[in-house]
């Protein structure tokens, strides 16, 4: 049976952290399932997680147009997380869906620690511009 830090260690965002760092992450976070056709976030509105993909697919939407597809070892809510801003996307489920969920309490928590901070950073700054380019 797959573990919490199995899964982890399985998303880019946090391939590279140690197994002390996984552990200590993987106490950080809840696990959820959720039926297809849930929106997890919607653009506009508060968001209140961070969310990563375990199994299942999903959709992003910006503005109503599809952005990109979301499949196991993907994750989204970073941005409104660490800015505290209205989410930019909305996200629904495709299928259903098992990830893991860290809430701005359990989020506090792991904005301490800097290896995992630093990675988080590095993959929003990612996001960021591959964004640009679907954008142009």
């Amino acid at each position: 049976m797959t573990t919490r830090v199995d899964d982890l260690q399985k998303i880019p965002l946090f391939s590279r952290l140690s197994s002390v760092d996984l552990q200590f992450l993987a106490t950080k976070m809840d696990e959820i399932s959720v039926p297809a056709g849930t929106a997890l976030i919607t653009e506009g509105m508060g968001n209140h997680a961070l969310y990563l993909l375990a199994h299942g697919e999903g959709d992003v939407f910006v503005d109503g147009t599809h952005r990109r597809s979301l499949g196991p070892h993907d994750f989204f809510g970073e941005s409104s997380m660490m800015v505290l801003v209205p989410a930019t996307a909305t996200v629904v489920t495709r299928t259903p869906v098992r990830a893991y969920v860290m809430s701005h309490r359990q989020f506090l928590e792991v904005r301490v620690h800097e290896s995992v901070m630093l990675q988080l950073k590095s993959a929003m700054g990612d996001r960021r511009a591959a964004d640009r380019k679907l954008a142009s």
